[in-house]
């Protein structure tokens, strides 16, 4: 079972990733923070479907809290976009990675395999290889934004993971994707927003509606129900690499040497988490 949740957790990153390029064109013709709003929004419509019973105290206390980390993480992440540049953004964001692991053991005193540490290690050296550029490497409230915004991501994985346990997949996500409409509704106050209604733009609601933001975060939710918040995050550090191959197809965007590098630690990392030992004790966060 775990290995068919993680291959879920794979997908969900390569989804993710791969829209990356799809989201970037969007942007043209949408502000950002409108674009959350409105495809969160349309993703919350849908999941209603899924809706079969009340759920828990617990659930839906859980789900709203986990919700408003991952939609401040959204928007603090979006705008940070404003003010750094985006290599910046990109390896900034990636250190949710190495945060999981000891923001699960603040809140829940969850204990990681020292296997599952060294396999976070190498493929956030992978991450930064990929993602960060030494040319740009002042700081400025873009970065103080961005990092702020991985150290949310790192909570709403640790998060998913405990309530995923709960078994109400479809409330926890839910709850998450309108929790992001709302705080992205709220956010709108910090921008000028503007939209003009395309057929690009059009194909990126569609794609990232029912792919990016439903079928990804149903994948996420019942993937995490099986393994733990630091091997969900590994798996994770798979988007950009998605994200690099997306843009080389359809962008005619190349990796450097470096990328390269990069990329071959962040899958060894995931194979090192992945090829453990039989003996091995399985830590969870559940």
């Amino acid at each position: 079972m775990r290995l068919k949740a993680e291959l879920a957790l794979a997908v969900a990153a390569m989804i993710w990733g791969s829209t990356f390029v799809v989201v970037k064109d969007a942007l043209v013709d949408i502000s950002p923070v409108l674009y959350l709003a409105l495809r969160f929004w349309m993703g919350s419509l849908i999941l209603l479907l899924w809706i079969r019973k009340r759920p828990s105290r617990r659930i839906l206390v859980g789900g709203m809290v986990t919700g408003v980390f991952l939609g401040f993480g959204m928007i603090l992440q979006t705008m940070g976009l404003k003010f750094t540049s985006a290599s910046n953004v990109g390896f900034l964001t990636s250190m949710y990675i190495p945060l999981v692991p000891f923001v699960g053991a603040l809140v829940y005193g969850v204990r990681t395999g020292w296997r599952e540490l060294v396999a976070v290690v190498v493929a956030s050296v992978g991450i930064g290889l990929m993602s960060f550029d030494p040319s740009s490497l002042a700081v400025n409230r873009g970065d103080v934004m961005t990092v702020v915004a991985a150290v949310l991501f790192a909570f709403q994985i640790v998060l998913v993971t405990r309530f995923g346990a709960e078994g109400e997949l479809a409330w926890l996500v839910w709850l998450q994707v309108t929790m992001v409409a709302v705080v992205s509704s709220f956010g709108l106050v910090l921008e000028s927003s503007y939209v003009n209604w395309t057929m690009r733009l059009w194909w990126a609601f569609g794609t990232t509606v029912f792919g990016a933001t439903v079928a990804a975060f149903l994948l996420q939710s019942w993937g995490q129900r099986h393994t733990t918040a630091t091997r969900a995050a590994l798996i994770f550090a798979l988007e950009p690499v998605f994200a690099g191959i997306a843009s080389f197809y359809w962008l005619g965007e190349r990796l450097t040497v470096r990328g390269w590098a990069g990329a071959g630690l962040v899958l060894l990392g995931v194979l090192l988490a992945e090829l453990k030992p039989g003996g091995d004790r399985e830590h969870s966060s559940r």
